[in-house]
């Protein structure tokens, strides 16, 4: 069965433009790689020592197969791949979900 489901993930935490750039690429390969690369777009966040990285579907849906299977081990893979490269970064996501209007 499939679901439409609205994406966000935020990396926030990143103290300089090295870092804001190292997560661009992560968040960029991570969306191709899940195959969601004409929904989900990626931008940078913020100014100065308050930097962020944000991908998100906006008002549009993405349309999972096996997303409640999926969901836990995404998370849990791109939280461990982004605190690898910046072990201070927070990553935060958002679900929101077809039949929440």
């Amino acid at each position: 069965m499939s679901v439409n489901v609205g994406v966000f993930v935020e990396i926030s935490g990143l103290r300089d433009d090295r870092e804001q750039v190292g997560m661009t690429a992560l968040l960029t390969e991570v969306v191709r790689a899940e195959g969601m690369e004409f929904e989900v777009f990626v931008s940078m966040r913020g100014e100065g020592s308050d930097l962020a990285v944000r991908a998100d579907s906006g008002e549009h849906k993405v349309i999972f197969s096996g997303f409640f299977r999926w969901q836990p081990a995404f998370e849990e893979r791109l939280t461990a791949r982004a605190t690898q490269l910046v072990p201070h970064a927070q990553v935060r996501f958002g679900w929101e979900y077809e039949d929440e209007f």
